[in-house]
């Protein structure tokens, strides 16, 4: 079965990123195994899932984005879109053998950030996979524009004007991650995999990104 099959649109979508491609990989040799994707996005990482034959749980929080991926996956097997809150709770069963976010942790202050990990958390089944990127302080981004809070910023011009993004050093990674076994954090630069679909006319050049794996302790 072809990502085409299962995946409406997915001609026209950028590719999944790496980690929803590997997350995919791991969960696909568990039969009936369900996933948690966090921000849907333009659906990219939907993609793999479904071709491994995974159960798709989509969140997102913003309502158009919400009700264009309804839409879209209204007739792809094994996906199902719930527009709510990234901070939880979340109106979900748990047990999920892992979860993804590869942009929607990127947004936010550090305490909603700190929430939805939480919140994601408290669905995982024990020892369940949890793959995310977050901001980076050694992001160029990090300082300018508004600040929100200690480590939260919101440009002033462009696409991305009065979103907060916050950045994280490794401790603070680290602290966000409590209640979980972190297996790897790896600061990169994500000029390939950032969401350029949501940076239509700004540059994703130098952009640093955590990539975190990590598991439910």
């Amino acid at each position: 079965m072809s990502v085409d099959d299962v995946t409406p649109g997915a001609e026209a979508a950028p590719p999944p990123h790496p980690l929803a491609l590997e997350l995919a990989g791991l969960l696909g040799s568990t039969p009936g195994a369900r996933v948690l994707l966090v921000g849907i996005g333009n659906g990219r990482n939907v993609a793999p899932f479904a071709a491994a034959g995974t159960h798709v749980d989509a969140i997102e929080d913003d309502p158009e984005r919400a009700r264009a991926a309804v839409e879209r996956f209204a007739g792809t097997p094994r996906v199902r879109v719930v527009r709510t809150r990234y901070a939880g709770p979340y109106p979900l069963a748990g047990g999920y053998a892992g979860a993804l976010s590869t942009s929607a942790l990127l947004h936010g202050t550090h305490g909603g950030i700190a929430a939805a990990v939480a919140a994601i958390r408290a669905r995982l089944q024990p020892n369940g996979a949890f793959y995310a990127t977050f901001g980076s302080t050694n992001d160029p981004r990090y300082g300018r524009g508004t600040q929100i809070d200690a480590a939260t910023f919101a440009a002033t011009t462009g696409d991305e004007a009065g979103i907060p993004h916050a950045f994280f050093d490794e401790a603070g990674v680290r602290a966000l991650l409590d209640g979980f076994t972190a297996l790897e954090l790896v600061e990169a630069e994500a000029t390939e995999t950032a969401g350029s679909w949501a940076h239509p006319t700004d540059s994703t050049a130098g952009i640093v990104h955590w990539f975190a794996r990590a598991r439910r302790a």
